[in-house]
């Protein structure tokens, strides 16, 4: 693969990884900030995460809000690194540098009737100047490779959490509306995880300000769906950018 081509898959990819983050990190944002006063009734902890919820016999709680801050600030390094990354091969790729100096290629000789010189024309070229081959492969190698960890990690988190928080809804649900046999049955196997999320946003009230909920109404399910998939969609960004990396600086050692 040709490095130019490589730099221009390279841009694409670092940009589409922050505007991936950026779009987890706002929807996750506004889910969390949306139940944090609802689901945080813990006493000597917050718990007003959204994710890793919790059911008691009283009460649905949420989860420890470092999770949330994982969630939210892990995708911080990936969205200032994919922009720099992405700004960087992109100028190197698509922005042409300035012109080179002047280089002459043929002088065109013009004789009269005699066999004598008259006059000579001289045929200059002016072309952009040509950029240095990238020779920071290996740090990209490592810089990915570490940025694939993490976004592992936080589409794990993020993908569990998810499912953990659906789960115990589902309990909850079945206590709210009272089901049994056949009805708990549908409820606990049969209902999607966005349906139990549907539920959740009409059912699960603020008690101490009812008024501020019911005048902003939110899709939670939706909301964390694509966060999760954004997330996933990042990290397959990050990996297949460790790849090319990986081509690439194998390239340049095997050229060496």
């Amino acid at each position: 693969m040709k490095e130019q081509r490589a730099e221009r898959i390279l841009s694409v990819l670092y940009i589409s990884c922050a505007i991936l983050s950026v779009t987890s990190l706002i929807c996750l944002v506004a889910v969390w900030q949306y139940w944090a006063w609802i689901l945080n009734v813990c006493i000597s902890i917050d718990c007003g995460c959204i994710l890793y919820r919790f059911n008691t016999f009283s009460t649905f709680m949420g989860g420890d809000v470092k999770l949330c801050h994982f969630g939210v600030y892990g995708l911080i390094p990936t969205i200032l690194i994919g922009l720099c990354l992405g700004g960087y091969h992109g100028y190197r790729s698509c922005i042409n540098r300035s012109l080179d100096i002047p280089v002459q290629i043929c002088d065109d000789v013009s004789r009269n009737l005699n066999g004598n010189e008259s006059s000579i024309t001289t045929t200059v070229a002016i072309r952009p100047k040509r950029r240095t081959p990238c020779k920071q492969w290996m740090p990209a190698v490592f810089i990915t490779i570490l940025l694939c960890c993490l976004s592992l990690a936080h589409a794990v988190v993020m993908t569990d959490g998810y499912y953990k928080t659906c789960e115990q809804y589902r309990k909850r649900l079945i206590q709210v509306l009272g089901s049994t046999g056949r009805e708990a049955e549908v409820v606990h196997n049969r209902l999607s995880c966005g349906a139990i999320f549907d539920f959740m946003d009409y059912l699960q009230t603020d008690v101490t300000n009812w008024n501020r909920v019911k005048k902003i109404e939110i899709d939670t399910g939706l909301a964390l769906q694509l966060a999760i998939i954004s997330t996933w969609f990042n990290f397959f960004a990050w990996t297949f950018a460790f790849f090319l990396n990986v081509i690439m600086a194998r390239k340049k050692f095997c050229c060496c």
